[in-house]
């Protein structure tokens, strides 16, 4: 387990081995979910890892601000070079996402990166099912407090009953909170957001899921 978590730290191992064991990840279809399209858009990304997703970037349709926090200066750095490539006005800041629910110097960076970078959109993108209610729960309502941010947009692998393919590449994902949709639901629920919209997209293999929801204010 070790070796294979040395070998995932590597940004571009992660990248190649996601796409080779997924059949391809549908990113350009992200894109437009998650409003990376929009010019209008200050986008934060949270757990943003080498923010692969820079690299389906459209020359003339990408955001206006691109603000990416992530615990790995290997994963940020790889994401340096993916924005400077894409042309996209961006910034990196290393950041331990695990102590956002109970360390207040954590808590007061984040929302200060968010209102100072004036971010509209924040994106949560396999996030959630890596935390349990609490800490997720945490999370949401500390993003919702920032008066700048109107939206925010996650994506996670989901428990589909009866479904055993799609169930057995969420039993190989690192995730250990991965919920049901229902699950999903009641916990979006509990927290300061309301569901604009929900969304199921898969990769090359069609069997493996993703849920994706729309949040606003």
């Amino acid at each position: 387990m070790n070796r294979i978590k040395q070998i995932l730290s590597h940004p571009a191992c992660y990248h190649y081995i996601r796409q080779v064991v997924l059949g391809g990840l549908p990113f350009r279809e992200w894109i437009r979910l998650y409003g990376f399209d929009d010019l209008n858009q200050r986008i934060a990304d949270l757990g943003c890892g080498p923010s692969d997703i820079l690299r389906y970037l459209s020359p003339e349709r990408r955001p206006d601000f691109y603000l990416g926090v992530d615990i790995s200066e290997r994963y940020l750095d790889s994401a340096r070079r993916h924005a400077a490539r894409a042309g996209v006005n961006a910034e990196f800041h290393a950041l331990d996402l695990a102590r956002l629910t109970h360390d207040r110097d954590v808590q007061k960076k984040l929302t200060g990166l968010l209102e100072y970078r004036n971010i509209s959109r924040v994106v949560l993108l396999g996030v959630l099912h890596h935390i349990d209610d609490e800490s997720a729960l945490a999370t949401l309502n500390l993003v919702h407090q920032v008066a700048t941010v109107r939206s925010l947009v996650t994506n996670d692998v989901v428990e589909i009953p009866g479904d055993f393919l799609n169930n057995l590449y969420c039993r190989m994902d690192r995730g250990t909170f991965i919920r049901s949709e229902a699950g999903y639901d009641a916990l979006i629920a509990k927290s300061a957001w309301s569901i604009s919209s929900k969304h199921w997209t898969a990769p090359g293999v069609a069997f493996a899921k993703n849920l994706h929801y729309v949040l606003v204010k």
